[in-house]
């Protein structure tokens, strides 16, 4: 897996249907009905580390294949 942005992780789990509900410090929690909700966290400029991304996907029901297609 590449060097995945938060911020553009963000965006393309907007892009696959999921709505950004709220932000508590520098965490950013994004819902979709039919799923519990995914935080993504969020530091000035930071990637996040492969396992933290691999997680997030995996919270969310998505495919690396899938996620890449709307990065």
């Amino acid at each position: 897996m590449a060097t995945i942005q938060a911020l553009r992780m963000i965006k393309a789990l907007v892009r696959l249907g999921w709505t950004l509900d709220r932000v508590v410090g520098s965490h950013h929690i994004l819902t979709k009905p039919g799923h519990a909700p995914v935080t993504v966290p969020v530091k000035k400029g930071a990637t996040l580390k492969e396992g933290t991304a691999r997680s997030i996907l995996r919270q969310a029901g998505i495919g690396e294949d899938e996620f890449f297609d709307t990065y």
